[in-house]
């Protein structure tokens, strides 16, 4: 089996969205949901919060975070969108993996800093990568491989859908050794200075293999980007519309309007 953790936000997470619409049901099946679960994450909140995919998605704006306890793995493949809607100065980790599901042992870290992602996957002194942010939507995935004690990150990479994978890492470096047991993703420690929210989407991890980005302006969820999509996005943002099901923030900037319909137009017409 490939897929060892495979809990995608979009599809699974947290927040119900709404439009002044019914709102969707959305559940932490294979995370922990009474483990510090953000204070506005409430199915069927009214609360709109900014998405990448589908339907849900997880905002964050203090010490809040979900927690998996269901890898157990020496190489651990994760994927995921964040959307830093930050102020002030700081410092937060956004994503820290445990050798032990308390949790206490760390084995690596994400952090954002206002202007750039740190890797950290040595530990307390240990070796770091850092790579620029950008203003929207970010692509972040990482490889962490006790065996041969390597750590690899891309960030905002294109993905290969030939080659079903990117050309090279952002990133790598050597990292320390130990089975991850735990993930917590959001602000396990608090939002390091800053105010405002961050936002996380499609969260998805594998044993042997990239996970990949995901169909940029697929709002329909089809696997192709039609004139379709275009229709599907105008329907989301139309009075008594409803939410696409797919990609539908063409423009990847973190709101969903009638600028993303003629984004996928723009697509279509390369």
């Amino acid at each position: 089996m490939n897929n060892m953790d495979r809990v995608i936000f979009g599809s699974v997470l947290l927040i119900g969205l709404g439009l002044g619409l019914n709102a969707q049901a959305c559940t932490t099946t294979g995370w922990d949901d009474d483990f510090n679960v953000p204070a506005n994450a409430v199915p069927g909140s009214p609360t709109l919060v900014s998405r990448y995919s589908e339907l849900c998605a997880l905002e964050v704006s203090d010490t809040s975070f979900v927690q998996s306890d269901a890898a157990s793995d020496t190489r651990y493949i994760g994927r995921f969108y964040v959307l830093p809607k930050t102020g002030g100065a700081g410092e937060v980790d956004i994503l820290i993996a445990y050798s032990d599901e308390t949790p206490t042992t760390e084995l690596f870290k994400i952090s954002y800093d206002g202007s750039n992602f740190k890797f950290d996957a040595g530990g307390a002194g240990g070796d770091s990568g850092m790579t620029a942010a950008s203003s929207g939507w970010n692509l972040v995935e990482f490889e962490y491989d006790s065996d041969s004690s390597t750590f690899n990150y891309w960030v905002n990479e294109a993905w290969d859908f030939n080659a079903l994978s990117y050309a090279a890492p952002t990133g790598t470096f050597a990292s320390g050794a130990g089975t991850v047991e735990a993930v917590q993703l959001g602000a396990p420690n608090g939002m390091g200075g800053f105010t405002g929210e961050i936002t996380f989407d499609a969260y998805e991890a594998h044993r042997t293999t990239n996970v990949g980005a995901l169909v940029v302006a697929d709002a329909n969820g089809s696997g192709t980007v039609t004139s379709g999509d275009a229709t599907r996005i105008l329907n989301e943002v139309s009075l008594g519309g409803t939410l696409s099901s797919g990609q539908p923030d063409c423009n990847e900037n973190g709101s969903i309007t009638s600028g993303d319909a003629t984004c996928v137009l723009g697509k279509i017409a390369l």
